[in-house]
């Protein structure tokens, strides 16, 4: 195997040009690590493998004393009898001082981690399980490689977010697969959409009877998450998508079964009703039993996207743009008394009407636009591009982002299938100094969509451009997924690859 060796300026997001080579043009042999580091340095040598085994001794250079501990639980959980010998070192204080940088050499005298956090030591040993190989020439495995290596990394965006979305149709196994195959690619935040499956007990008829997003499972993601270094952040619908459904299906999560609850939505079911004082209520209850189960964390995304004007008599008594910025204004300021910042998807921000935003995602009025001098100015808004028309288009500046940071908010990019975009994206977001990247998913968390959207979003968030030219057969994102099913020790033939089946059973009747 050829040796492969890019280099960069030290932890600097200035590539020289080598650094700049897609992955197959600067190493033939697609070393299968996803997302590629930065790189500030990266050198590998499969040519010169080195045992990585229960002889090894892997030296860990952090002053987070629970580093150590935490590498060696996981290495005995990934590589049982073989997992190798963690030691902790003095740090070396000379160390860049990025918290999630991370550095990383193997060669014949073992195997040496340095980072400033757990985090870093995180990152690293995610990009050691996904380069280590099992022995060669024997039947099973008894040991494993590593190519001699150097990596020296840092991730360009401090928040790099995936979007979940918990559909009815989807069972618990497969967000959990999402949730940590983003943590191995090292995204460090997970927005969990419910989409009427979160089983509230204040509101126990908010949702699909026998939703599977139980007390006990959110709070067992959590808590995967917070091992594997993924935060995970609640999102409600406070505005439009009130039924939590999508616009196409006509489906209300509450009204098709409980119409009783009709007062607190628009007539149509669209929309939360803002002028029901019940409404805020609601929804604030349900907002603080959502922080309480995902463990306070510092983010809840309210949603806010994609609203219709009220048919509601009493939202019509006044300026509805008014009604609505009072709405979510004092949902941001209850978040925020309760330890959270709120998030809000852009849309309803930006006049559809306005020359300014032609070709990009807007649906505001002039009303509802002035949500953008009326909100406070903590609250980070999620700006959605997804380059409708033209899913292949790549652009080079987003105006909207530009607009909302102009306005002083912390406004982060959301990209969803226009992958040429995600690259371009990320790097304007840390021109401009902006919050970070939103991978979104929405339904397409299954098949290529989900292959190409965590491949084409983990490297736009770390910095680096997603490989070009892989073969037929994606073994870099297979084992990805191996490992990730391995870790959840799955048995059931759906939760291997990214199907649930090579030949759907609806094939069968039809043919």
């Amino acid at each position: 195997m050829k040796k492969l060796r890019l280099h960069v300026l030290a932890f600097s997001s200035v590539l020289l040009p080598l650094a700049g080579l897609s992955g197959n043009e600067a190493n033939p042999d697609a070393i299968e690590l996803a997302p590629l580091p930065l790189p500030v340095e990266f050198t590998s040598d499969m040519d010169n493998p080195v045992a990585f085994d229960a002889s090894t001794k892997v030296v860990v250079d952090c002053p987070d004393a629970a580093a150590a501990g935490w590498l060696a639980a996981h290495f005995a959980e990934w590589y049982g009898k073989f997992a190798p010998k963690v030691q902790l070192a003095t740090f070396n204080a000379n160390f860049p001082t990025n918290a999630e940088a991370y550095a990383v050499k193997v060669d014949a005298a073992g195997v040496k981690i340095a980072a400033r956090t757990l985090a870093g030591v995180r990152w690293a040993a995610y990009s050691i399980r996904q380069l280590v190989i099992a022995k060669r020439g024997i039947f099973k495995t008894e040991g494993h490689l590593l190519p001699t290596l150097s990596i020296s990394d840092a991730p360009h965006l401090a928040f790099r977010c995936v979007h979940i979305c918990w559909m009815p149709e989807m069972r618990k196994e497969q967000i959990e697969r999402a949730i940590r195959l983003a943590a191995l690619m090292k995204f460090n935040y997970a927005i969990l959409e419910p989409w009427g499956m979160y089983r509230s007990e204040k509101h126990p008829w908010w949702g699909w009877p026998e939703g599977k997003m139980t007390k006990a499972e959110v709070r067992r993601l959590v808590a995967i998450g917070n091992d594997l270094g993924i935060t995970l952040i609640p999102q409600i619908a406070a505005y439009g998508h009130a039924g939590a459904g999508r616009s196409c299906t006509l489906k209300n999560s509450v009204l098709d079964l409980q119409p009783e609850y009709e007062p607190l939505f628009e007539p149509g079911g669209w929309n939360w009703c803002l002028a029901n004082p019940e409404t805020q209520r609601v929804l604030r209850e349900l907002i603080v039993e959502m922080l309480g189960d995902f463990g306070n964390p510092p983010y809840i995304h309210l949603g806010c996207d994609e609203a219709q004007p009220p048919t509601c008599p009493e939202c019509r008594k006044r300026p509805y743009g008014e009604l609505v910025c009072e709405h979510i204004a004092n949902l941001a300021a209850f978040t925020k008394e309760h330890g959270a910042r709120a998030m809000i998807w852009h849309d309803m921000l930006l006049d559809r009407d306005d020359p300014r935003w032609k070709g990009y995602v807007k649906c505001g009025s002039k009303l509802t636009a002035t949500l953008a001098d009326t909100l406070p100015k903590d609250v980070i808004i999620c700006d959605w591009q997804y380059s409708y028309g033209d899913m292949k288009e790549t652009r080079k500046d987003w105006p909207t982002m530009a607009y909302f940071k102009e306005k002083g908010f912390p406004v982060a990019g959301c990209p969803w299938r226009n992958y040429n975009a995600m690259k371009p994206m990320a790097d304007f977001i840390a021109e401009i100094g902006g919050f970070g990247i939103i991978e979104t998913t929405w339904h397409h968390l299954r098949g290529n969509d989900w292959v190409k959207m965590f491949r084409y979003g983990s490297s736009a968030a770390w910095g680096t451009p997603v490989r070009k030219g892989m073969p037929q057969y994606d073994s870099e994102f297979a084992i990805a997924l191996r490992l990730v099913g391995h870790d959840m020790k799955v048995k059931d033939y759906r939760d291997t690859g990214h199907v649930d089946y090579q030949v759907p059973p609806s094939w069968w009747i039809d043919n």
